[in-house]
């Protein structure tokens, strides 16, 4: 062989040689541990709803009732809002029997007012005022329910009655005139025209009346003519000496028949009837 080709042999030999030496220096590249990736946490559950708070259910609206008052115990004004308007009328009739007055009179006032156009509730509040002295306001009172109702022969009576304690007897004769038209069998109603016509002078016509009263079997007004068959002229000089008694009287309601005329209540012989 010759020399260059022996020294081209070298040369390849030595060229691979440094190839393969230069391959087993270069080591694997060394891939660091890799640190496993904890596993994130599972959401936590959503936690239930806490249970609602029990609460009182809320009322339904309603309308509250307004009180119902009871019967006043004073003398102001105010107190007759206390009494109960569906009972006033009765009341102040059960009171005007047992002698209250005043107790009535508060009663009476409600029935009025809750009842204006009631000619029942007029003559109650009569009665009361009445019993009590006010002549001027039971008078005004009678002639309100004899205007609502004018054939009511109670009221009429109560406003004759009322006129005869006033003194004005003209007018309490025509009065009792027309209730004993309208109620010709009521007793009382004759004695009390008998009382007005006798304090006019007018005997004749009053003894009428007090006869008419005594067939009725009324004690008060055999009473009454008893006393004017003493009376020897129709012109009296001793009006005084002979005129009649006056007590405070009990008129009769207008719209009821409760206890009229009875020889209970003839007490008190000579003056005006009165009934319960």
């Amino acid at each position: 062989m010759s020399t260059n080709f022996r020294i081209t042999r070298l040369a390849l030999a030595l060229s691979v040689a440094a190839g393969l030496a230069a391959c087993n220096d270069i080591a694997p590249p060394t891939s660091k541990p890799q640190t496993p990736i904890a596993a994130a946490p599972p959401s936590p559950s959503p936690l239930p709803p806490p249970p609602p708070v029990a609460t009182a259910p809320t009322p339904a609206t309603v309308e509250q009732p307004k009180p119902q008052p009871t019967v006043a115990k004073g003398d102001d004004d105010d107190d007759e809002q206390e009494i109960e308007p569906s009972k006033a009328l009765d009341g102040a009739r059960k009171l005007l029997a047992d002698g209250n007055g005043e107790g009535a009179l508060r009663f009476a006032k409600v029935a009025v007012l809750r009842t204006p156009k009631r000619s029942g509730a007029w003559n109650v509040l009569g009665r009361a005022q009445l019993i009590l002295g006010k002549r001027k306001d039971a008078i005004a009172s009678f002639e309100k329910a004899v205007e609502l109702n004018p054939k009511s022969s109670y009221a009429r009576n109560n406003l004759g009655l009322a006129l005869i304690y006033d003194k004005r007897y003209e007018e309490a004769a025509d009065s009792l005139e027309q209730a004993v038209e309208l109620e010709p069998v009521e007793a009382y109603m004759w004695n009390n025209l008998g009382m007005a016509y006798e304090q006019l002078d007018r005997l004749d016509d009053a003894r009428d009346a007090y006869d008419k009263a005594v067939a009725m079997e009324s004690d008060r007004a055999e009473a009454s003519l008893t006393r004017l068959k003493g009376v020897k002229s129709v012109i009296r000089t001793a009006k005084a000496d002979t005129a009649p008694r006056m007590e405070p009287p009990s008129p009769t309601d207008s719209d009821t028949k409760d206890g009229v005329g009875d020889k209970a209540d003839e007490a008190g012989k000579g003056g005006p009837s009165t009934v319960r």
